[in-house]
């Protein structure tokens, strides 16, 4: 079979595939830079090959015969005077359709590049923004949200929640970022340079937002356990293993989710240590167990059915968010808090016990940031067992409603 010639119906229809070879070449004589593919299975297409400054270039015109040869043709031609005119037909394909690119293909394309990079409750809270704030524009191109519709959906969001609209804007925010990255034009340059978000920067409209520090009093400590331990009089087994959570949570400091993903092989007894994987940060965290942390998770692990040292029904396997349990706790003890003020106490009563500050950090795991200083000091996990236990000693010693020393100030005798 020639490797040229003058393309006819009957020529096309009667080409065959080489053997032997991943794609076979047929070039019309009349049209330079026209070829006919032919894959080994039989499919047939109508390409331009043209080399540009030095780089080979084909372009894809369509499949015959649903293609016609004078279409083939005309196209063909179309193509090479683009490509002579320094211009890429791929690449302006690419760019068109990148132009049109809507906020959900962002975040499909965000997630799959840096998903791996991000935590479960990150990617959670994205797709809830998107889903429960920015809806109207998940299927709208990326330019239709300009500066002054992300002005006025911060405004209504505001009127709901301002930390949300908060949060909102700032997922956008590096949604753009990305998509400048990620999507060019055919010469390499970003297709969303402008984020509009800088309006809210520019123009000061940024919600101000104060730092919660809501926490549990010592002298509600007492009040708190009680109603916690009044769960175990409960034949409910998921009451047994919410108030151990509610516990643990609070004598270790963890963010809830890095506590519920806590494993039954992920601690260890002879040791007297548990580790969790799934941090904020990435990083593994080992921390030794104080006396009530031990004892607490021997009971768990003595109960536990499966893999998690917390777990329940759903899906996962794992404790979730318990807002029933939580609920019951803050009636029967008339103590308001979330499971986040929980680690917040632990914070402050180590810091009120003046544990040293590196220590502290260790065990919440927070970052050291630039401390040139922290990055010399070793903080293994037996250098944080006497810091654990002062803590849980206080902790517990602050528990007990029996003691008068715990009891409002008014009601002591």
């Amino acid at each position: 079979m020639p490797n040229t010639a003058n393309f006819t119906k009957a020529l096309l229809e009667d080409a065959q595939p080489e053997p032997g070879k991943s794609r076979s070449y047929i070039y019309d004589t009349r049209v330079n830079g026209l070829c006919l593919a032919i894959t080994p299975k039989g499919t047939k297409s109508f390409l331009v090959y043209r080399k540009v400054d030095g780089r080979p270039v084909r372009v894809t015109l369509g499949r015959y015969p649903d293609m016609k040869i004078e279409q083939a043709r005309k196209l063909a031609l179309d193509a090479l005077s683009s490509l002579a005119g320094g211009v890429n037909p791929i690449e302006e394909k690419r760019a068109r359709r990148a132009e049109g690119v809507t906020l959900q293909d962002v975040m499909d394309d965000y997630l799959r590049v840096r998903g791996h990079t991000l935590s479960p409750n990150t990617i959670s809270n994205y797709q809830t923004v998107l889903k429960r704030h920015l809806e109207p524009w998940v299927k709208k191109p990326l330019a239709y949200i300009t500066r002054d519709r992300v002005a006025r959906r911060h405004r209504e969001i505001s009127e709901i929640s301002e930390s949300a609209a908060n949060k909102t804007m700032r997922v956008l925010r590096a949604l753009f970022n990305f998509a400048n990255g990620q999507y060019e034009d055919r010469h390499g340059k970003g297709l969303f340079p402008d984020n509009p978000v800088s309006r809210l920067t520019h123009t000061r409209s940024w919600n101000k937002e104060t730092r919660r520090d809501n926490k549990i009093k010592n002298s509600q400590l007492a009040s708190w356990f009680q109603a916690v331990n009044s769960l175990y009089e409960r034949e409910d087994r998921f009451a047994h293993v919410a108030g151990d959570y509610l516990q643990f949570l609070l004598f270790t400091g963890l963010r809830r989710r890095e506590a519920a993903s806590l494993t039954v092989k992920d601690v260890d007894f002879n040791e007297l240590t548990f580790t969790v994987y799934k941090t904020k940060n990435g990083n593994p965290l080992t921390l030794p167990m104080s006396t009530p942390v031990q004892q607490l998770l021997q009971r768990r692990l003595s109960e536990a059915s499966g893999d998690m040292v917390f777990e329940s029904s759903g899906s996962s396997g794992q404790i979730n968010d318990p807002r029933r349990v939580i609920e019951y706790v803050r009636k029967a003890s008339g103590v308001h808090f979330t499971l986040h003020d929980l680690r917040r106490t632990f914070i402050s009563i180590a810091e009120s016990l003046d544990i040293p500050a590196y220590a502290l950090k260790k065990l919440v795991n927070h970052s050291t940031g630039g401390d040139v200083t922290a990055g010399y000091i070793v903080m293994d996990v037996e250098r944080l067992r006497a810091p654990m236990q002062t803590i849980g000693r206080f902790i517990t010693n602050n528990s007990n409603p029996a003691n008068p020393e715990n009891w409002p100030a008014h009601n002591r005798p």
